[in-house]
């Protein structure tokens, strides 16, 4: 058939329903991709649960520690005069709920105390290694990866999956800044509080990109509020960071940085 003849054929044809048909399969085709892509970000997804570095490399891990880190933080990892405890409840109030590249990028920069940063980088991971080994999560055939993305993708959680933060956490929130008949400040309508390791006030990048986080349904009371800026007053939304504090009904935020969003909490 001549070029010009199929043309007009396909367009008549178009035109008589096979339209339906292609849109049918494009949708289908987009729909398929979705699924992809949605079964791709529940692959990447994982835990401490799920065997994420080897026995070898928690092995060389305790050699490290034992080599750097012993001295402050004992034996086991049960914590000394000099240093905390790495294992058992202490850790799992300081890192449940957050990342292992967290974990990672805090121990890079910050230990040993006296020497920060002073490891290489695969020693410091085999560090990691061996912290979930001694806090019970399990081995695996693959080691923890020295790429932070992936890393980042790693969460640490209860044997149950993904749950609360524990109290005492540092965590930080947006909402609605409120003040009571007794003088008190309270935050409103909030996001789901989030772990922070920096309770300093976010610098102005991070503090423009939570300008659109839309708001929600939690409310804190603040206590020990520093001195405010003026210019910061009631209807204002902050991003509000501090020590979460869990009692009945009355949830609190021990703040340690209060900092305007935008001068209206409206959409």
């Amino acid at each position: 058939m001549p070029e010009r003849h199929w043309i007009r054929g396909l367009h008549r044809d178009i035109k008589g329903g096979a339209f339906d048909w292609l849109m049918c399969c494009v949708v289908a085709c987009v729909a398929s991709g979705a699924a992809v892509h949605v079964q791709e970000v529940t692959r990447n997804r994982r835990t401490v649960w799920d065997r994420v570095y080897t026995a070898a490399q928690a092995t060389r891990g305790e050699a490290a520690y034992q080599e750097s880190c012993g001295v402050c933080h004992g034996d086991g990892l049960r914590g000394t005069d000099e240093g905390p405890a790495l294992a058992g409840r202490v850790f799992e109030q300081h890192w449940f709920e957050d990342s292992v590249k967290n974990l990672f990028t805090k121990m890079q920069t910050r230990m040993p105390a006296d020497a920060p940063g002073s490891l290489a980088d695969a020693a410091y991971l085999d560090i990691v290694a061996y912290l979930l080994k001694v806090n019970g999560f399990p081995a695996g055939e693959k080691e923890l990866p020295l790429d932070v993305e992936s890393l980042g993708r790693i969460q640490i959680v209860g044997e149950g999956g993904p749950g609360a933060i524990p109290d005492s956490a540092l965590v930080q929130v947006v909402g609605c800044l409120t003040r009571d008949p007794n003088n008190s400040w309270t935050v409103i309508h909030t996001t789901e509080p989030v772990r922070t390791r920096d309770p300093e006030a976010s610098k102005p990048d991070a503090l423009n990109a939570s300008k659109g986080a839309p708001l929600g349904t939690h409310t804190f009371r603040l206590l020990d509020v520093p001195q405010l800026d003026p210019a910061i007053r009631a209807g204002h939304k902050v991003e509000v960071k501090g020590f979460l504090i869990r009692r009945p009904g009355d949830d609190r935020l021990n703040v340690t940085s209060l900092q305007t969003i935008s001068p209206s909490c409206d959409p």
